[in-house]
């Protein structure tokens, strides 16, 4: 549903054609299809950067270059080069499985001097306006779910939402998950985590903008969450980890501990446009780069079958506009589970068939404000 073109070493995946896959049927209707805002996925180009002037009546001009940095000392072993290896590995291997994917025809998009203009407008206004129009409370305490074999829609609070098939979701903040256990259809095949890291990017943005950031953890906090409780030996654990050396040391030493989980391997989710560049410059670190990576772990123990998954693969797409809004991964992740594995997102936006979603914003990205529905009107 998800994947394109599955490569030597990774897969192109696309977010929009999953999103037209499992909205095929709604209430039952067949001819009820909705897709995503077409919008969202134009990203025609790398993004330029912008800042703002004060002393300016152009408010916004392009930043081609990043505000000088101070240089931390490189050493021999030192965190910077793990970074640096990772930027390599990453482009290294984009580069070889971009052009393998445009064989199959993908990536044949040809930018316009009008597209490099306008900085991927359309999309970052589909963004912005999402943020600044959409309704969605963090502070819903509810949790339902859809037994049907097909979508549907459903209202919370007088707004629509988009519900997949065979789901349940819980919008709750994380810290409840101990005192909701009863609830929940343990032990999960897989746990997938994208945990909102203490970040002084997203500090700043949501400074700006309240609907734009999120509530960030420490990772202390990430370290108490019940994991042990809802997986079993032979379970795999996938966490979404920022490219800050901190971040990754921390899950690897103390996180995943914690959780009594053994490290397997990393891979890597490359953002690109339709054309097929990344959409920003691999930079030095610890500059800004067009990948993040997916960290997993399992339980040992237990009667696996499955193969673990194999480190270091790439995985390709074209993002959303709308900020760490994570592709699926259910049909890459398929030949690590079981036939009919039994999954939850925690700290999930957003909604997948046969899962359990568990967030405190985890109908944020299902609001009928996104879609399109392409045979009626809602």
């Amino acid at each position: 549903m998800s994947v394109l073109c599955p490569l030597t070493n990774g897969w192109i995946i696309s977010h929009d054609h999953f999103v037209r896959s499992i909205y095929e049927r709604i209430d039952g209707i067949p001819a009820r299809r909705f897709v995503f805002d077409s919008s969202l996925f134009q990203i025609n180009t790398p993004f330029v950067r912008t800042c703002f002037r004060k002393d300016s009546s152009v408010h916004e001009v392009n930043c081609l270059a990043s505000p000088p940095r101070k240089r931390r000392k490189k050493t021999e072993n030192g965190p910077v080069n793990i970074k640096m290896k990772d930027a390599v590995y990453v482009k290294k291997h984009a580069a070889v499985l971009i052009e393998e994917g445009r064989k199959f025809g993908h990536f044949g998009y040809m930018p316009t001097s009008d597209d490099r203009e306008s900085n991927n407008r359309a999309a970052q206004d589909k963004a912005h306006s999402f943020y600044v129009r959409c309704p969605f409370s963090s502070f819903l305490r509810l949790h339902g779910e859809n037994n049907l074999s097909w979508a549907l829609v459903t209202q919370v609070d007088g707004e629509n939402y988009l519900v997949p098939a065979e789901c349940k979701f819980f919008s709750y903040d994380v810290n409840e998950i101990q005192n909701k256990l009863d609830l929940l259809s343990r032990p999960f095949d897989l746990v997938l985590l994208d945990p909102p890291w203490w970040n002084k990017y997203i500090r700043r943005k949501k400074a700006k903008s309240v609907g734009a950031g999120y509530q960030m953890m420490y990772s202390e906090d990430l370290a108490n969450i019940p994991v042990p409780a809802l997986i079993a030996p032979g379970s795999l654990v996938a966490v979404w980890c920022t490219n800050s050396d901190s971040h990754l040391t921390c899950l690897l030493t103390k996180i995943f501990p914690a959780w009594g989980i053994e490290y397997v391997g990393k891979w890597f989710w490359l953002k690109v446009t339709r054309g097929g560049e990344p959409v920003c410059q691999f930079s030095e670190p610890p500059g800004k780069q067009p990948f993040e990576q997916i960290v997993f772990g399992y339980k040992s123990g237990g009667n696996r079958r499955q193969p673990l998954p194999k480190p270091d693969r790439v995985i390709i797409s074209i993002p959303s506009a709308i900020h760490s809004h994570k592709p699926p991964l259910s049909d890459v992740l398929a030949p690590y589970l079981p036939t009919k594995p039994c999954c939850m997102e925690i700290f999930a936006r957003y909604l997948l068939p046969g899962w359990t979603s568990w967030g405190s914003e985890v109908l944020k990205l299902q609001h009928m404000s996104l879609y399109v529905d392409k045979d009626h009107d809602i």
